[in-house]
């Protein structure tokens, strides 16, 4: 009967020996899945956020498109203003000349178109200016949109990567 239970004994030994094994095999797994878990619940706060801030550029883009089809509007207004401007200009100058010519005395009349020749020089002098700011104006907003076009497609790589990194973590998890 002792050599039955020095058996047991082995026995007993041999499966507490397992049963230690497989409970630290165990631990070891419940420690990966958890830290996966982690990752997993981190990489989709992070898509949340990065599917936020997308949407979020996405809405500044299209406004900043609006705005900038209402500024090249307005500067499309301004440019046939200024071409008329320039136009009545020319004529002008060259109604002043004639009258000049006419009226080298110096009369009131002469003095009067050349006033009214400066006054218009400076109003399409200003329109100038303003068709200038415009013209930066736009150029700056167009530089804005493709670097909230880069960004978006940087942002949407990152979404990738992480959805890559993610499935891959699933499919880590699974075996």
């Amino acid at each position: 009967m002792s050599t039955d239970a020095n058996r047991l004994n082995e026995i007993n030994t041999e499966l507490q020996g397992i049963l230690a094994a497989r409970l630290a095999d165990l631990a070891t797994a419940m420690k990966g899945a958890e830290s996966a878990t982690r990752q997993i619940v981190a990489a989709e706060m992070e898509s949340a956020r990065y599917k936020q801030l997308a949407e979020s550029l996405t809405g500044e883009m299209g406004d900043i498109k609006r705005e900038l089809g209402a500024l090249k509007a307005r500067a499309d207004e301004v440019r046939g203003q200024h071409a008329t401007m320039s136009a009545d200009r020319d004529k002008l100058r060259g109604e002043v000349n004639r009258l000049e010519g006419e009226a080298r005395d110096g009369s009131a009349e002469g003095d009067r178109l050349r006033a009214r020749s400066r006054q218009l020089e400076e109003e399409a002098d200003t329109v100038k200016r303003e068709n200038d700011a415009l013209r930066k104006r736009s150029e700056a907003l167009e530089q804005n949109i493709a670097k909230a076009k880069k960004l978006r497609e940087e942002l949407t790589q990152s979404l990738s990567a992480l959805n890559a990194q993610m499935q891959g973590l699933n499919l880590g998890g699974k075996d």
